[in-house]
C-alpha cells in the first residue's frame, strides 16, 4: 500500500479525479500524446488525489497559453471550491494572479501589498 491505500483504491481515486479535470477519456495516452493544457490538468489532479490540506503551485501557467491558462486557472478555482483545498499560487503573471480570491504581492521577501477580491 501508498500512503496506506491500496491498488484498488488508488486506480478509483485516480479515474476520479481524472474525471474532475476532465481528462477520464485521456487515461491511458502517454504524456507525449497530451497537450500543455491535459498536462498541467494531470499535474493538478496528482497534487489533490491524496485530498490535501493545501496544494502549492509554482508558475503553473508558465508554459501555457493565454486561453488555456485562464482554463486551468479556472479548474483550480472549481477544484478548491469543491474539495476545500488551500491553492497557493507563485506566480509573475498579473493576469493570472488576479484570477485569486486573496493576493499578497511581495518584493526581496517582503510583503508588500495584500488584496482581497
Amino acid at each position: 500500500a501508498i500512503a496506506g491505500v491500496g491498488r484498488k483504491e488508488r486506480r478509483e481515486r485516480a479515474v476520479k479525479m481524472l474525471e474532475n479535470v476532465g481528462l477520464a477519456e485521456r487515461m491511458h495516452h502517454r504524456p507525449a500524446e497530451l497537450s500543455g493544457g491535459e498536462r498541467q490538468r494531470v499535474a493538478v489532479a496528482r497534487a489533490l488525489i491524496n485530498n490535501p490540506q493545501f496544494v502549492l503551485m509554482d508558475e503553473p501557467t508558465g508554459n501555457l497559453d493565454s486561453k488555456t491558462a485562464l482554463d486551468i486557472m479556472a479548474l483550480v478555482r472549481e477544484l478548491n471550491d469543491d474539495f476545500g483545498v488551500t491553492v497557493i499560487v507563485v506566480t509573475h503573471d498579473q493576469e493570472i494572479g488576479r484570477q485569486a480570491r486573496r493576493t499578497l504581492r511581495m518584493r526581496d521577501g517582503v510583503i508588500i501589498a495584500e488584496e482581497v477580491n
